[in-house]
């Protein structure tokens, strides 16, 4: 009894104190750490249990008891202290974790992930089944690891999933992984590029191996060739014989297509030297054709026989055969015409010329017109086609007949000409008779007489009439001139007796006395002249007397301006004088009244000639001393404004950046401070400025629009990927093309150049945070998938089930139509599940087998009772007894603290079991369906 009150704390029976005691053990003693041990395995409470195993650090303990304990909490406990342990603070050597694995070899997952020495990491993954690599790699948290097994991992689909739990965790070996993912790729389409490419040549030989011969297949048989000879791969020998035997097929016929084309090919030779025959034939001019007229014809003969000789032998194309018949035949037509036209073109024909202008024009008129007819016969037989072009001895034979004909034609268009010259200088003569210009009518008379001679006897005495009456006309032009020019001075002086009653304008009125009176003078002294004159002058005098007084008070009004022109210049003469030039006078007040007093010189006109182009030479002189001194301030100014437009201009053709415009206000305000220039000088120097500063302001505007597009386009680039994961997690349904797309769209997304940093920094969170909410939203898509195809299998499974009740409930006696009627209805369920395939497989055969239905009526109803305390339902009265009896033998195996947990998992396979497990006795299977169920389905 004595012994009971002294004993340790540690071993107290109460809970509180045996947890103090634990709390102050010192971790790092050996007698304390057997202590540990032993509450940690054997102690009642699982806070006990708990609080020992915290300050365990025995690896191979802590083992045990994840494999011992029947308390999840506990096994829990010591798994999680295990990998303290195994990992980062571990004390462990490399001899200790070596020994681990020796005892215990399930650790060697943990040790490779967590050891916390790379050599014992390396060498436990230099060992560990390839399988085990990704368990490993979602437990380890070290890169060298991660690495190694990066390296060792070879198979597609054990990549993937490598490289989907690397996301985003290790670069390195992802980048690793994905080069392996990429060179599998690569190698994978190159071996289905090489297959494509042998099956399609092998298409394309049979192709042609099966059709009948045509002209291109000697193109494609030997680009076939070459393409199957420089093949850098193997073929196997499926493939290669399949080739083979329609390459035997394709070479023969291109043997023989080849025969047939070496023919072809002569009769297109033939072609071409008939064709370059009759092109010679037909520029060859008409004396060469007359002297090769028979080697023209034997050729002809040579070419028609070559061409039948070929015809046997291959069968010409109709097109070819019938122009080769088509140019023989226009060539024998050509031979027929310079055969016939040898005779008729004698040479003293052919080399006949006509004497223009002389007696001999009509002697040998008929004997052309003979030849002509003969020729036009002959011309009317060729058959010469337009399409091969002009037949040169034909056109000299029709030039030859025209030429006569147009010289004849004219010599007697120039006869006729001369003829109708001598006409009309006749009468010219009779013009300048009538006119009384008797001298010019006489040289006329003198020139026409010295040309009768030169034309025939009848149209020279009709000119000979007509001569001697112009000179009829010329003597009796001498005896009316006196008579004719009195009434010439008596309209004169009615004229200006006229002007007096003229409303005319003074200046206007006297240009007309003027223009009569140089009329009077005209027509020269006579007495008829001196007769007439006193009217003339007093008409004259009287008309030009309002003429006078207007021109007086116009002298006057010119004076009045010429004064008040002279102030303005006497007001420009003190701006000269009085403006101090020497001390930076206001240039632009100067400029402003230089203005102002030109606009008014300006204003006045009407000033008498002689005196004011004398007033306007001083004011040109006074003006232009004032824009000299002026001179002096534009110059410097306009040199000024060049050299801001120069600086303007180098920030237009420099590199757009955005301080340059604040550069171009700055050169703007330089500009308005500026003196005055020259008006032209400014505006052109103004248009340039502006231009030049357009350009700036368009560059800046250009490179904020090209930064805004290029930030633009890397945003959409990154949203663009985030909506496209988007719209995959909606609309996926394939779980393997999907997957494919979605890493895809990560290595896009990867390989997007960094964003800029001026971005706003919510803006970058922003995109960062809907990418990943677009991957999660992935991973939710993934996982319903692979719950629906889970759920789908399951409720295949379900529906094979019923079969399977239906098969127990026939037995062995049923009849073969309701077996196969089942198998049908079987094998219509598709479920791809190898495990539940398996498992219902082995039902359906025990369905048809003797087997002990009551015993398994009692594994149901225990199934049954299993479910009930699980879901925390009432079993039935008659099932009470053995549900107690099923707890206690569960408390004794599993211990007191044990409880059962009805997690989703835990009641799936409660489901399986039952669906999978033969069936009970015929009456009692329905009712314990329906229980089960009834149970399953309770909230």
């Amino acid at each position: 009894m004595l012994s009971s009150l002294f004993k340790p704390a540690w071993q107290s029976g109460s809970v509180e104190k045996r947890l103090r005691a634990i709390s102050s053990m010192d971790g790092s003693s050996v007698e304390k750490q057997e202590i540990l041990a032993q509450l940690a395995t054997e102690d009642v409470e699982a806070s006990v249990q708990i609080a020992a195993i915290n300050k365990l650090t025995s690896a191979v303990r802590l083992h045990e008891l994840t494999l011992n304990s029947a308390n999840d909490s506990v096994r829990l406990k010591a798994e999680n202290r295990l990998n303290e342990v195994l990992g980062e603070n571990s004390s462990l050597s490399d001899q200790d974790y070596r020994e681990l694995i020796s005892r215990f070899p399930e650790l060697k997952v943990r040790i490779a992930a967590q050891a916390t020495t790379a050599a014992i990491r390396a060498e436990v993954l230099q060992n560990i089944p390839t399988e085990q690599l990704l368990e490993v790699l979602e437990l380890t948290i070290y890169s060298d690891s991660r690495q190694q097994i990066a390296e060792r991992v070879s198979a597609i689909e054990m990549l993937e999933s490598a490289r989907k739990t690397l996301r985003g965790k290790d670069k390195t070996a992802e980048r690793v992984i994905k080069a392996k993912i990429d060179e599998i790729r690569k190698v994978a389409r190159q071996n289905a590029e090489n297959l494509n490419t042998v099956e399609k040549l092998i298409d394309e030989v049979e192709y042609l191996a099966s059709h009948d011969w045509l002209s291109e297949f000697k193109a494609k048989l030997l680009a076939h060739r070459n393409h199957w000879d420089n093949l850098q791969f193997e073929v196997n020998e499926k493939l290669r014989q399949r080739y083979k035997v329609a390459r035997e097929i394709i070479d023969s016929r291109y043997e023989e297509q080849k025969v047939i084309e070496e023919t072809h090919h002569s009769q297109d030779q033939v072609v071409d030297e008939i064709e370059v025959f009759l092109k010679r034939s037909a520029n060859m001019d008409l004396a060469g054709s007359i002297d090769g007229l028979k080697e023209s014809l034997e050729r002809q003969k040579q070419f028609g026989a070559r061409w039948q000789e070929l015809s046997v032998k291959a069968r010409p194309t109709l097109i070819k055969d019938e122009l080769v018949d088509k140019m023989l035949r226009a060539l024998q037509s050509a031979s027929e015409l310079l055969t016939e036209a040898r005779g008729v073109l004698q040479p003293e024909v052919v080399s006949e010329q006509t004497e223009t202008g002389s007696s001999k024009e009509t002697s040998d008129i008929s004997k052309v017109e003979k030849a002509s007819q003969k020729l036009n016969s002959v011309l009317k037989k060729l058959k010469w086609p337009s399409d091969f072009g002009e037949f040169k001895s034909k056109t000299e034979l029709l030039l030859q007949l025209t030429n006569w004909k147009n010289a004849q034609k004219a010599s007697a268009v120039e006869y006729q000409e001369r003829l109708d010259s001598v006409h009309k200088k006749i009468g010219s003569i009779f013009h300048f008779s009538r006119t009384g210009n008797l001298m010019r009518a006489k040289q006329f008379y003198e020139r026409t007489e010295k040309r009768l001679h030169q034309f025939n006897e009848k149209d020279c005495s009709k000119l000979e009439e007509r001569l001697a009456e112009a000179h009829e006309a010329l003597d009796k032009m001498g005896d009316w001139k006196n008579f004719a020019t009195e009434p010439k001075y008596l309209e004169l002086c009615d004229a200006m007796e006229l002007l007096g009653k003229s409303k005319h304008h003074p200046d206007k009125l006297s240009k007309e006395i003027k223009d009569l009176q140089k009329s009077w003078k005209m027509l020269g002294h006579s007495d008829i002249s001196d007769q007439y004159w006193p009217r003339f002058k007093e008409a004259a005098d009287k008309v030009y007397q309002p003429c006078a007084e207007f021109f007086d008070k116009r002298h006057k009004t010119r004076k009045d301006n010429l004064q008040q022109r002279q102030q303005i210049v006497d007001q420009l003469r003190e701006l000269l004088k009085n403006t101090d030039w020497d001390n930076s006078p206001d240039y632009k007040a100067v400029q402003s009244s230089l203005r102002s007093l030109g606009e008014k010189f300006s204003k006045i006109k009407e000033v008498e000639h002689g005196p004011g182009q004398k007033q306007w030479k001083v004011y040109s002189t006074l003006k232009d001393d004032v824009y000299e001194k002026l001179n002096v301030a534009y110059e410097a100014n306009i040199v000024l404004k060049q050299e801001l437009i120069k600086q303007v201009i180098v920030l237009a053709e420099g590199t757009a950046r955005q301080e340059n415009l604040a550069s171009l206000k700055i050169l703007q305000t330089r500009w308005k401070q500026v003196g005055v220039t020259r008006r032209n000088a400014d505006q052109k120097a103004w248009k340039e400025f502006k231009k030049q500063g357009d350009l700036v302001y368009s560059n800046v505007q250009q490179l904020r629009q090209g930064e805004r597009d290029e930030i633009d386009l890397q945003l959409n680039a990154y949203r663009n990927i985030v909506k496209e994961i988007k719209q995959l997690a909606k609309t996926a349904k394939d779980l393997s093309e999907a997957d494919q797309q979605f890493v895809v769209l990560q290595e896009k997304y990867e390989n997007l150049p960094e964003l800029p940093d001026q971005l706003p920094e919510k803006l970058v969170e922003g995109i960062q945070r809907d990418y990943q909410h677009a991957c999660d939203l992935f991973d939710n898509s993934h996982s319903r998938i692979i719950n629906s195809m889970h759920n789908r299998q399951i409720e295949m499974l379900r529906k094979k089930a019923i079969l399977c009740v239906q098969l127990e409930a026939l037995g062995e006696a049923a009849s073969e139509q309701e077996l196969q009627e089942i198998t049908q209805q079987w094998d219509a369920i598709e479920l791809h599940d190898s495990a539940l395939s398996r498992r219902i497989e082995k039902r359906k055969r025990s369905a048809q087998t003797s087997l002990d239905r009551k015993q398994i009526s009692a594994q149901r109803r225990l199934l049954c009772i299993q479910l009930e305390i699980t879901k925390g339902v009432e079993s039935p009265a008659e099932d009470k007894n053995l549900r107690m009896q099923y707890q206690l033998d569960q408390m004794n195996e599993l211990g007191l603290g044990h409880q059962t947990s009805d997690s989703k998992e835990q009641l799936e396979m409660m489901e399986l079991d039952w669906l999978c497990m033969p069936g009970a006795e015929a009456e009692q299977q329905k009712i314990l369906d329906e229980r089960f169920q009834r149970v399953l389905q309770k909230k």
